[in-house]
């Protein structure tokens, strides 16, 4: 399909083209943050008080804890579609219920998540109301329902980065406020003589633990489906074939998160209900608190809700609105502004007062899309996905009329099931959507339209990130990160270097080492030292120099922001940016790195070579170059001593010069790439410095150079 053509495809806009390892800048610690943020519903802490008196403390606990395992389970499983593709789940939806069948399923989802979007801000404005008519008089929680509403939008709005740095400030003062929540209801419980964990129910019902571990997956039955649009922005390893490896920054944050804090909420429910009637402990806590103590209650409920909504109630529908609008290029800000208004708009009060009857309608309808998309991604096509195919409306998804009747029979009967059986809905939605598709697609679709990455025997040429390819959709190179970065002029005599050509005939690969370092542990000297008893050329302030003349910035600005972490929110604002996977105009730093990229691959294809630092090993390991890759490290008195005398510094300076430098070059390596800096796993070899001298460490190399 050409770029024209593309450009005017209307399944195609900016924010739903797949997200490439380029675009990826969030973490597993940044997606366990937004995670722990989620996690803290203050509708969860009614499910402890409801189950206190059928089944005791450890019921609630265990039945809150297997519930959200489950669910950390099926959200792991469904986050490997935005860490292999980078797709959104809506985009990849369109494979199991067609291009156009796809607006059913997703639509519906962006509406239940942006009711949930007014569940919160509603509950986070009452509080607020509260604060303010205790302290100044002032009754309106309308008021604070709108404020509240616009904030917790236009953080949204500037993307996952910048949800990204909220969590990681909001989710250490969470946990403890939880903590210090749970001390609380305990106190309550001691004055009243009352065991906690020593109490028995009157009439215990065995069957009540399956209604409570139910009703918990219903409420997450949401995010378990739609987390693509979330672990498409996490940092993978390219050409990891490992499933557990390759989404080590998924299932991780997922398992440690959510069950444990969940059910810790839980017990705080059941004991709040336990001693004072009131399952909510927000609420018990207002009503004795003072001062200081309802500061920090309002700053609980509001980081929580915040935090919530923002990852989890409004990017979700967000993406699915911008799917759903992409014949229309509707921008992801407008996405986020409409699944805002619609949260409000609902009276999410009234949905609070039902909220189990509303948890059965949201669960069963998720349910059965968790079944298909688990059958579709992992049982029908082996996490294969003709990705261009995707965004062609006469593609190999098009089906009947752009409606895959498979995946809407599987969505009907799995929800009709679910409501038939509505305390164990996600019991039933998902096993007989699972199957119900399964069947039908077997026995009768896939013969009547064949699926390339299935008639094709799986073949890997249908894999993402695990077999070292991203999606680019031509005439989006750019928006991909792809730009086309001009080649630079290199000047260099070469045929002063007489190295390196033995390895090349022994190996079959040219000879190019890659040098990272910590800061003030001589590695530059070493490499240095090294390229003289190999002969070959070593390339370290050279692309300072090349860089400078190709962005026309001096050498000294150059230096002064290489490896610096650039401000995001800053560079997001000044370029109106309003999503992670939408930076495309990049910054200063980022026309440095691809340019200093640029220069380190056609270093590497001229000639055998060093080069220091630069995230050069994963620039020409993401190409298919092969290097030897090598570490330097040093002790930290002896990287002072070299500090102190290299730039004239007291000992304490050095050590804070050290400190800095070596956060900035770790975030720099860090954000660039999807290794992780110093991480031995992603070196040949770590050499200590302090060990012995740099002539006889770099010996140590050509040896073991000489043995490979």
């Amino acid at each position: 399909m050409s770029q024209k053509n593309n450009r005017n495809n209307t399944l195609i806009s900016d924010d739903v083209i797949p997200v490439t390892s380029r675009k990826r800048t969030l973490s597993g610690l940044g997606f366990a943050n937004i995670w722990i943020g989620m996690a803290i519903v203050i509708s969860v802490f009614s499910f402890g008080a409801s189950g206190i008196e059928k089944m005791g403390i450890f019921g609630v606990a265990s039945a809150t804890f297997v519930a959200n395992l489950i669910i950390a389970t099926i959200g792991s499983l469904t986050g490997d579609i935005g860490v292999e593709h980078g797709l959104s789940f809506a985009t990849y939806l369109r494979a199991p219920f067609g291009i156009n069948g796809v607006h059913i399923p997703a639509v519906v989802r962006g509406v239940i998540a942006s009711c949930w979007f007014g569940i919160n801000t509603y509950i986070g404005s009452t509080a607020i109301n509260y604060f303010t008519e205790a302290l100044f008089g002032i009754d309106n929680w309308f008021l604070w329902f709108i404020i509240f509403a616009v904030l917790q939008i236009v953080n949204t709005m500037l993307g996952l980065k910048a949800i990204d740095k909220f969590s990681s400030f909001a989710a250490p003062c969470i946990i403890l406020i939880t903590c210090w929540m749970f001390y609380k209801v305990n106190q309550l419980a001691v004055l009243q003589n009352f065991s906690v964990f020593g109490y028995h129910p009157a009439q215990p019902s065995a069957s009540y633990w399956f209604v409570t571990m139910s009703a918990n997956m219903g409420m997450w039955a949401a995010l378990a489906a739609d987390i693509p649009n979330m672990t498409r922005s996490l940092k993978a390893p390219l050409g990891e074939k490992n499933w557990l490896k390759r989404n080590v920054n998924n299932w991780i944050p997922q398992f440690a998160t959510l069950p444990i804090i969940e059910a810790f909420i839980a017990v705080i429910g059941a004991i709040s209900y336990k001693t004072t009637g009131n399952w909510n402990p927000v609420e018990v806590i207002q009503q004795q608190a003072k001062g200081v103590t309802l500061i920090i209650l309002l700053v609980m409920v509001i980081l929580a809700q915040w935090s919530t909504n923002t990852a989890a109630n409004l990017v979700p529908p967000a993406m699915c609105f911008t799917n759903a609008g992409a014949k229309w290029n509707l921008p992801y800000k407008v996405a986020v502004v409409i699944a805002g208004l619609i949260g409000c708009l609902v009276q999410p009060w009234n949905i609070l007062n039902q909220l189990y009857t509303y948890l059965g309608y949201f669960g069963s309808i998720l349910s059965a899309i968790a079944g298909i998309m688990i059958c579709d991604y992992y049982i029908l096509r082996k996490r294969r996905l003709n990705v261009p195919e995707l965004f062609s409306n006469n593609g190999q998804y098009r089906y009947n009329g752009g409606f895959n009747i498979c995946g809407l029979t599987a969505l009907a009967t799995g929800t009709l099931m679910a409501n038939v059986f509505p305390d164990f809905g996600y019991f039933f939605g998902f096993p007989t959507a699972f199957i119900t598709y399964l069947l039908m697609m077997k026995c009768w679709y896939l013969k009547k339209f064949p699926q390339k990455e299935i008639t094709s025997g799986f073949s890997d040429e249908y894999l993402g990130i695990s077999a070292s390819r991203d999606w680019v959709l031509e005439g989006y190179e750019k928006n991909a990160g792809y730009e086309s970065v001009p080649s630079v002029d290199i000047d260099e005599d070469l045929s002063v270097y007489k190295g390196g050509k033995d390895y090349e005939e022994r190996t079959g690969n040219r000879l190019i080492i890659t040098f990272g370092r910590q800061f003030g542990s001589r590695g530059r000297e070493l490499a240095h030292i090294l390229g003289k008893k190999l002969d070959i050329p070593v390339y370290d302030e050279d692309m300072i120099k090349y860089a400078s003349a190709e962005l026309d910035i001096s050498e000294d600005d150059i230096r002064k922001s290489e490896e610096a972490p650039r401000n995001e929110l800053l560079h997001t604002l000044k370029a109106g940016i309003m999503y992670s996977a939408k930076e495309y105009d990049a910054s200063t730093t980022d026309k440095m790195f691809l340019i200093q990229s640029n220069i380190i691959l056609q270093l590497a294809k001229m000639s055998p070579c060093i080069i220091v630092g630069r995230c050069s090993n994963y620039v020409l390991e993401k190409e298919g170059i092969k290097t030897v890759d090598i570490f330097v490290s040093a002790e930290t008195e002896d990287r002072i001593n070299q500090i102190e005398k290299r730039y004239g510094l007291s000992r304490q300076k050095a050590r804070n010069y050290i400190a800095k430098k070596e956060k900035n070059r770790e975030y720099y390596f860090n954000y660039y790439s999807s290794y992780e800096w110093g991480n031995p796993q992603y070196y040949d070899l770590c050499v200590n410095t302090s060990s012995m001298s740099l002539d006889n460490l770099a010996n140590h190399i050509c040896a073991y150079i000489n043995a490979n």
